[in-house]
């Protein structure tokens, strides 16, 4: 990596790390949330969680899959880049 050049990887640390802290988030909300009485309260609350069952692992899915895209790339520059010749 030259100087004064960003990383390629950045922005996906970046992206990577504000998802951890979402899941975080939405994680101690929801323990610490003491949700009303009542049938219509609890279906909501059922909802939701259905919701954070099926996003959290499809969101955090696809950041792994980004992850190895990523690195896969990199490691293929990497390779071509140590097979040209110098001179």
């Amino acid at each position: 990596m030259k100087p004064g050049r960003p990383d390629d990887l950045s922005d996906l640390r970046r992206q990577t790390l504000i998802w951890i802290a979402v899941v975080i988030w939405l994680g101690f909300g929801y323990l610490i949330t003491i949700p009303p009485a009542g049938p219509y309260a609890d279906a909501v609350l059922m909802m939701f969680t259905a919701f954070l069952a099926l996003v959290i692992p499809l969101v955090s899915l696809l950041i792994a899959v980004a992850w190895v895209l990523a690195l896969r790339a990199r490691g293929r520059d990497q390779q071509r880049g140590s097979r040209t010749p110098r001179g």
